[in-house]
């Protein structure tokens, strides 16, 4: 029988069982559905050197004609293609126009303002990855703050448990048109507070506890009138 991972039974007599003191950071999900979907944005690469049989990637026009791609030759694929041949340094990926200087002047000023969920589902996670390949920290810095700002805006449109929270309206542009600019990240985050509050108030109503305010109709005791009187 095969040795099971979570029982040392089957262990070799004298071996040496070592547990990491911290958790190992979780690894790529080659079947999730999220990563499949982020890594589906087109980005723009340029070939090193010639790739065999890469005329595939050339438009179908040009493709046709030619069997190989010819380095130095421009050409749009899928994230996950770009980043197998950026790591491999047979391409370099060009910064797309969503995370170009003037993107990032936009995010960096008024992160609410700016309709990232229009530009991609994943803007954050495909920008902190392209910014790590083309190894542009001021891009990667711009997203981090940009993301936070964005939070705490979410947060401050969820409002306080219990406490009724700012509707949108056309008296205030920016609460009507925030929820509308969500990447997928950012819409997760703001259902899970909400269903965070749901499940809030549906533990309170299991108990029969309620505050009792003081009757109109009934005369205060003389202890409290007197107390009342002292500090008029």
């Amino acid at each position: 029988a095969a040795p099971s991972r979570r029982s040392g039974s089957n262990r070799p007599r004298g071996a040496c069982h070592f547990s990491p003191p911290f958790p190992a950071m979780p690894a790529f999900d080659f079947w999730d559905i999220s990563e499949i979907l982020a890594e589906e944005y087109k980005v723009t690469v340029k070939p090193s050197y010639t790739i065999s049989s890469g005329g595939v990637l050339l438009p179908s026009a040009a493709g046709a004609d030619c069997k190989d791609l010819p380095v130095d030759t421009k050409v749009q694929v899928p994230f996950w293609l770009a980043q197998s041949l950026a790591r491999r340094n047979s391409a370099s990926i060009e910064l797309p126009t969503d995370f170009n200087s003037n993107a990032q002047e936009d995010l960096g000023g008024d992160p609410v303002a700016c309709r990232l969920g229009d530009k991609s589902g994943y803007y954050f996670e495909v920008g902190l990855r392209i910014g790590h390949l083309v190894k542009n920290q001021a891009l990667v810095d711009t997203l981090f703050a940009g993301l936070q700002r964005r939070w705490v805006e979410i947060v401050t449109l969820l409002g306080n448990l219990g406490v009724a929270r700012m509707e949108a309206s056309h008296l205030n542009p920016t609460n009507s048109s925030f929820p509308a600019t969500l990447t997928y990240l950012e819409y997760r985050m703001f259902c899970g507070g909400k269903e965070a509050e749901a499940q809030f108030k549906r533990w309170t109503d299991m108990f029969g506890a309620f505050k009792m305010k003081a009757s109109q109709l009934v005369d205060a005791p003389l202890a409290k009138r007197a107390r009342t009187a002292k500090a008029a």
